[in-house]
């Protein structure tokens, strides 16, 4: 059921303004560890507190805010996690925005000049390092022209600086390789990147559009996410060191040490909770499935995700079998909905929406909103449909969620329901014990 309409424009508080390029969309692959033993009555309660997904009901005043920035195809929405506020958008075709906190008008705070736009391609990731307050490190994800031979496109990670003198400027000069990987084909690039809460650098990759068996290959990174330890010293020895404790990490053999996980197709947008540093990947179907995927913050890696065995809770075109992570949410693809853009469980404000994962389909602008109701069950409905396409979501530093569309970013608003706790402002962990009495 629609809860409301953005083609009236009631919802959505809308300001026009002028389209900064006009490069075509991409098609995003287009056709827990829980408690053990007995439940006492203490920890059922706990539990029932841990899966009711807010105490509060949603606003009726629920709505998206478009913030009045000048873009045309943006994919990622970052904070840089330096107490600045700011946002930063990545645009398909290369540029990094910056937005000042509070609003106002954006500036560019990085333009690439070498990104391939062909097909799926384009700049499709950007992380800011944990530490970027101190060393001014950020890394972005793109393709660029592929080798000679026919390859198509490259993918790439870079890592760049900020200027020393201005901090709404990045060094265009300071490019640093960190990793690349030719693709057969121009789709199912993936390219979504992210720090993990562990400090490491986490990719996500398409199976490359050419063989979709690539996915259950352990040799070959594509349909993988991997992790690793990217250079964050001002010279590099090594681009990139294999984290220890990876699951494969010093396999004999020529199994791929990057790779954390396997069985993706494209999973083309996904996030961590910032609260759990639990893991939520948007993987895009081929024809009768669009998933999202689950992996909790404690799993040691090396999990398998199904693709091409599975696609979704069915069967897929591999015809195989092994023991794969079922999703927890599907629904039905093509001719429409066809391609799931992954999002983020809520973290803001708005108390009605805190612990709701946030996600929608790229084709039909839908956004759903799912809700674990017991461990590792989730329930998912339409909250609303948007005019054109849903290219991603993002997060601010305050955990407040944006929607990223065609010439527009949009962030969900309550004025009545967003409430900030200042359980703290009272000295309840202020270290000293002096306001509290010891009853013997």
């Amino acid at each position: 059921m629609k809860r409301f309409s953005s083609l009236s424009g009631t919802r959505i508080r809308q300001i026009s303004r002028v389209a900064r390029h006009s490069k075509p969309a991409p098609m995003p692959g287009a056709r827990s560890k829980w408690p053990r033993g007995p439940i006492t009555p203490l920890l059922a309660l706990c539990l029932a507190a841990t899966f009711t997904p807010s105490a509060y009901a949603q606003p009726a005043d629920l709505e998206l805010t478009d913030i009045n920035v000048s873009v045309s195809t943006p994919l990622a929405l970052r904070h840089a996690g330096d107490g600045s506020g700011r946002l930063f958008i990545a645009e398909r075709g290369g540029d990094i925005l910056v937005v000042p906190a509070g609003g106002g008008s954006e500036s560019t705070f990085l333009e690439l000049t070498n990104v391939d736009t062909f097909f799926e391609g384009g700049l499709l990731g950007l992380a800011f390092h944990p530490n970027y307050a101190a060393n001014g490190y950020f890394y972005v994800s793109y393709t660029r022209d592929g080798p000679s031979g026919g390859l198509p496109l490259t993918t790439v990670i870079e890592r760049f600086e900020v200027s020393g003198l201005d901090p709404d400027v990045a060094n265009s000069s300071s490019g640093e390789l960190i990793f690349t990987l030719d693709q057969p084909a121009g789709n199912h690039n993936g390219g979504d990147l992210h720090f993990g809460p562990d400090g490491m650098l986490y990719l996500a990759l398409g199976d490359g559009g050419a063989n979709s068996g690539t996915s259950q290959d352990n040799e070959d990174l594509l349909g993988t996410m991997i992790r690793i330890d990217p250079c964050d010293t001002a010279v590099c020895s090594m681009a990139y060191t294999i984290p220890p404790d990876n699951p494969f990490a010093q396999t004999a053999g020529t199994t791929r040490e990057e790779i954390w996980s396997s069985g993706f197709r494209n999973p083309y947008r996904w996030s961590f909770d910032r609260e759990t540093g639990d893991m939520f990947i948007g993987d895009v179907g081929e024809g009768s499935r669009e998933e999202v995927s689950f992996e909790d913050a404690d799993s040691p890696g090396g999990l398998n995700y199904g693709w091409d065995c599975r696609e979704g809770d069915i069967g897929g075109p591999g015809n195989c079998t092994g023991n794969f992570v079922e999703p927890i949410l599907v629904y039905n693809s093509f001719p429409s909905p066809c391609a799931v853009t992954g999002g983020y469980r809520y973290r803001g404000c708005i108390q009605g929406l805190v612990g709701t994962y946030v996600y929608g389909d790229f084709c039909t602008a839908e956004i759903f909103f799912a809700t674990e109701t017991s461990p590792g069950n989730w329930s998912s409905s339409e909250w609303d449909d948007l005019s054109g396409n849903i290219y991603g979501f993002g997060e601010d530093e305050a955990g407040e969620l944006y929607v990223l569309q065609g010439g527009s970013v949009l962030r969900f608003d309550s004025a009545t329901d967003c409430f900030v706790s200042d359980i703290f402002a009272d000295g309840f962990e202020s270290g000293t014990l002096s306001r509290w009495t010891v009853i013997p």
